[in-house]
């Protein structure tokens, strides 16, 4: 077998997603992986998450005896300005986004299996699919459009291309009702990888009562300052590049970008989760089941603190409204009088059921 994973992250990358964790068990069983990184530019080596860009680029790499990585990098790719004006303009540009994919990877053939990653990769689906007729096509839709604003041609591109995919995976529930119901969805849920936290590890804190947070996704730094100053005997750990506060506190810790591995120990040993998300709207509900970091706290049992939207569907979830202090100090009481030991982390899934879920849907 013969998989294509197709992604906005690079393979050699430290911040590890799921299709991380696929190749890698793809490749302990000696599955054959192209791992292609789509949706940058050399733009994109400006921003902050440029690092995490790993050359070579436009060429192949072998990582592993079955894993090689393609990072491709074209003279553009499209970009949403935030702005209608600039987004029509360019539009006719980012059209040509499909056509500029190289030889490397219009030669790609017998592949068995894409799951191709929202965003970019959705453009390019045609294109393989037209190179490897009996191929499966597996969409692992992540984001509502809503939360991660692509640009208008990608969602439009993105949205006329869904017939190509014999799945679209959803990492909650809620959101196929996104999706016409003749198409074929399936919910299968976030994972971690549970031999690595089931590993034994040493205490990385130097202080009792530690909450943690993990990744900068819609964080919301006013409900995280009114927790560090009404709990100031909790030392509060922010790991994420965006995971800061405005103003220094003395129990607060902010950590920046590290690598998955290196935050392990620290959810391992925390006491609290905390996931503070700035978004209250109905759209962002999904987040309650799709919120990788959730799935982390529950199966390291810990008791979460996170907005009402966030908090469904966990008992050891509890839920406040962003910014009002009542309700933020109500829900941090909550979760330390909870009982850890009643966490029910049974319904975690590892990774490798997910993959092994998603292939067996598209070849039965």
């Amino acid at each position: 077998m013969k998989v294509v994973l197709i992604s906005g992250h690079d393979a050699a990358s430290d911040r590890k997603t799921g299709f991380h964790f696929w190749a890698e068990i793809l490749d302990s069983r000696g599955v054959d992986v192209d791992f292609i990184t789509v949706g940058s530019s050399p733009i994109s080596l400006l921003k902050k998450d440029g690092k995490q860009l790993i050359p070579p680029f436009n060429q192949w790499m072998r990582l592993s005896k079955h894993v090689r990585k393609f990072t491709w990098m074209p003279p553009f790719h499209p970009i949403n300005f935030g702005s209608k004006f600039l987004n029509i303009i360019f539009w006719p540009l980012f059209s040509l986004y499909p056509h500029m994919m190289p030889k490397e990877l219009r030669s790609l053939r017998d592949a068995d299996i894409f799951i191709v990653e929202s965003g970019s990769g959705p453009l390019l689906v045609p294109m393989f699919a037209k190179n490897n007729p009996k191929a499966k096509f597996i969409y692992n839709f992540s984001d509502r459009k809503g939360i991660i604003n692509f640009h208008p041609y990608v969602m439009r591109k993105t949205e006329k291309n869904l017939s190509y995919f014999s799945l679209i995976r959803l990492n909650a529930a809620v959101v196929a009702n996104d999706f016409p119901e003749e198409l074929p969805t399936g919910y299968i849920p976030q994972a971690v990888d549970k031999a690595l936290f089931d590993q034994s590890c040493s205490n990385p804190y130097d202080t009792p009562r530690n909450a943690i947070n993990i990744g900068d996704m819609l964080f919301d730094p006013r409900s995280v300052e009114i927790m560090a100053k009404k709990f100031p005997d909790w030392t509060f750990h922010l790991f994420g590049k965006g995971a800061k506060l405005e103003k220094c506190l003395a129990n607060v810790r902010q950590y920046g970008e590290k690598p998955f591995n290196f935050t392990v120990p620290f959810l391992k040993h925390a006491d609290i989760g905390i996931a503070p998300y700035s978004n209250t709207k109905e759209e962002a509900s999904y987040l309650s089941q799709s919120s990788l970091k959730l799935v982390q706290y529950t199966y390291c049992s810990l008791p979460i603190v996170t907005p009402q939207f966030a908090a469904q569907d966990r008992k050891h979830a509890f839920g406040y409204t962003p910014g009002v202090e009542s309700t933020i100090v109500h829900a941090f009481d909550k979760a330390i009088q909870l009982d850890r030991s009643s966490i029910d982390r049974s319904p975690v899934y590892d990774w490798g059921q997910t993959i092994d879920m998603m292939i067996d849907k598209v070849s039965t």
